[in-house]
């Protein structure tokens, strides 16, 4: 009979050097507000700090078209800064908007609760207002019949719930999102 001496993990934890890094943060920035200093923005010259997606984004919202003031168009890259920075996923430091955008890279239409059956129903309103703004991103759309009326399913709450269509931009902006995290390093 031969005895394999096993430790428990308790013991390997306090028998360890390791050390974390101080200051170390787990909180992913996006590269579209990277060296962006929200405070400098204004109605007037948003387009000299702003990356081409972000104009394209606020532009709509900027007099004459649109009503924002400055304090409006700061609150609301303050809003977009949080869906790009902030973050559940402790491991890998993924913002909510990466996380559906890696969820729908598959391309496959499908719904929030399907695609996070185990979240609770807080985190499911939050990961759709993020879907919301990659709607208005481009990078995904709400399926439609062709009477423009939404199509929806029963939920796992049986609940109609609205199904998600991955598009094109959503692949381009993961690629661009490993490129620009690949010049950080």
């Amino acid at each position: 009979m031969t005895i394999i001496n096993t430790e428990e993990w308790l013991h390997v934890l306090e028998n360890t050097d390791y050390e974390p890094a101080e200051n170390t943060t787990t909180v992913y920035q996006s590269y579209r507000f990277e060296k962006l200093d929200i405070d400098a923005v204004t109605v007037d010259n948003f387009k000299k700090h702003l990356m081409p997606s972000l104009i394209e984004q606020v532009e709509m919202f900027i007099p004459p078209s649109g009503s924002f003031k400055t304090p409006d168009l700061r609150r609301y890259l303050d809003l977009i800064r949080g869906y790009e920075t902030s973050t559940t996923d402790l491991m890998l430091g993924l913002s909510l908007a990466d996380q559906i955008r890696l969820t729908f890279s598959d391309m496959r239409t499908s719904t929030i609760c399907d695609r996070y059956p185990e979240i609770n129903l807080a985190e499911k309103r939050r990961y759709r207002c993020v879907a919301e703004y990659l709607i208005r991103q481009g990078e995904l759309t709400k399926l439609r019949d062709e009477n423009g009326k939404l199509i929806k399913k029963i939920g796992n709450m049986q609940k109609a719930v609205v199904l998600y269509k991955p598009l094109e931009k959503l692949l381009e902006t993961l690629k661009n999102a490993v490129r620009n995290s690949k010049k950080i390093k």
